[in-house]
């Protein structure tokens, strides 16, 4: 409960039309001493969080249960790795002319119901056919997706300019894109890598003996100063974040309820201090009049699934014989670059927003789920294996239009029976408390792993039998 009371039903649902669950309950204090067993009807909104072993839909209440003791074994490529288990929030796909794609997935780092946030996604490849765009949106993890909206946002392209989402939350026309003439990590030349959005991304392995250990690419584009540019960073996170998210929930163990009810709680989280920080975004950095290095942006985009592609506007740049120099800092193993450009931008524009106007169920049209994304008040709950199929219907603009989605919500991780095995509260306390020390612990144990991650985790996508 909200107030830190527990209620433990041994039979239960729930009254939609009342919005409580009822049933047969022992009620214990918050110094979980035992009131004695009664019939209760406790009301949604006093409750900060559901535990489970029952797997099943529950109307409003599913929005808010977490689902433990599930074995990993119902994918079999979890079964060599669980923390391998494929998972991030919801997926959406989007033709790109020949196919479905992976162009985006939602709320990647809202894990719990007081962390639902808004994301937007640029859907780069995004192809519409006859004046109309779909997108399936799935879910293909062990996980319960608790989705407000999924709408489109389009912005008409001038001149075919591109259009890009700027980190400064405005969507930005551009009036010409550079591609840079030099790219140099750690490794040397990374140049071929980053210079088309192609899906053959740079990234390296994680440190030896410190997770949170730094990483930079120097980059070089051909332009003058003055202009006012933006630097546009096409990305998305390795397994390394999700790894330690799953190790996490292992620790908590068979608490891992009573954990999650502290973030609702506000008693725990925050990223201060944590290893969410240390591990962090791509800090970006340019030169100024100074010839100083000076940080410009972050791009802290979590998910391993889709890549997104970012802008960062940046402040006049200092430039030395028509070049500009540009830093990217992040943390080893823990970001695969595709694809990086430099734009000069002419002026920010709004996008029309579309609601879906047709939504599809296995083929057939769910005007009741159609509702729910509609509402802002309610959400629509997917559990694994459920597959949406959104239409929207494009207005007439006389022009191509770059597309981008907008999705709020928040998942809830299915704690699985072979993470609670690994129940620690020692280990839980120093990710929390001194995270430095866990990076250091734990990254022999990530390094055994890490080669083999990406694989299983692909391999393991749910979806219904």
């Amino acid at each position: 409960m909200k107030n830190g009371n527990l209620y433990v039903f041994d039979s239960w649902n729930t009254d939609e039309a009342r919005l409580t669950i009822v049933g047969q309950a022992t009620l214990y204090s918050t110094s979980r001493e035992a009131t004695g067993k009664n019939h209760y009807a406790v009301s949604l909104d006093s409750i900060a969080l559901l535990e489970t072993n029952v797997i099943k839909n529950s109307g409003s209440a599913t929005a808010m249960t977490v689902f433990t003791g599930i074995t990993a074994a119902v994918t079999i490529f979890c079964i060599s790795n669980p923390k391998a288990c494929f998972g991030s929030c919801p997926t959406f796909y989007v033709s790109d002319g020949d196919s479905m794609r992976l162009q985006a997935e939602g709320f990647s780092s809202s894990i719990s119901p007081s962390l639902e946030a808004t994301d937007i996604d640029a859907l780069y490849q995004a192809r519409p056919s006859q004046g109309e765009l779909i997108v399936e949106m799935r879910n293909e993890a062990l996980e319960t997706h608790v989705v407000r909206k999924v709408d489109l946002l389009v912005v008409p392209k001038l001149n075919g300019q591109r259009v890009f989402h700027g980190e400064d939350r405005q969507f930005w026309q551009t009036a010409r894109i550079v591609s840079p003439i030099s790219a140099t990590a750690p490794e040397g030349d990374c140049l071929s890598g980053l210079v088309a959005p192609d899906g053959k991304e740079r990234l390296s392995l994680a440190d030896d003996t410190y997770l949170g250990e730094k990483e930079t690419i120097e980059l070089e584009f051909p332009v003058g100063s003055g202009q006012r540019c933006g630097l546009v960073v096409g990305c998305r996170q390795t397994l390394l974040p999700t790894y330690l998210l799953y190790q996490t929930f292992a620790y908590m163990g068979n608490d891992a309820g009573h954990w999650l009810a502290e973030i609702e709680r506000k008693k725990l989280g925050g990223d201060q201090g944590t290893i969410e920080r240390l591990i962090g975004g791509i800090e970006v950095f340019t030169q100024g009049p100074d010839e100083q290095w000076h940080s410009t942006g972050m791009i802290d985009e979590h998910g391993p699934l889709a890549t997104d592609v970012h802008l960062v506007p940046l402040p006049n740049l200092n430039s030395t014989n028509n070049k500009v120099s540009v830093k990217l800092h992040m943390t080893k193993g823990a970001w695969r670059l595709d694809y990086v450009a430099l734009a000069e931008l002419s002026e920010p524009v709004k996008p029309i927003r579309l609601h879906p106007n047709i939504l599809l169920r296995d083929n057939q049209e769910d005007q009741q789920a159609q509702a729910l994304l509609l509402d802002s008040t309610k959400v629509l709950v997917t559990l694994p294996g459920d597959r949406y199929t959104l239409k929207y219907q494009l207005p007439d603009t006389g022009t191509d239009c770059e597309f981008f989605l907008e999705s709020r919500g928040y998942y809830l991780e299915w704690i699985r029976k072979e993470w609670v095995e690994e129940e620690n509260p020692f280990l839980l306390a120093e990710m929390f408390l001194a995270p430095e020390r866990a990076l250091r612990r734990l990254a022999p144990q990530f390094k055994r792993v890490e080669a083999q991650l990406e694989d299983s985790f692909w391999r393991s996508r749910y979806a219904k039998p």
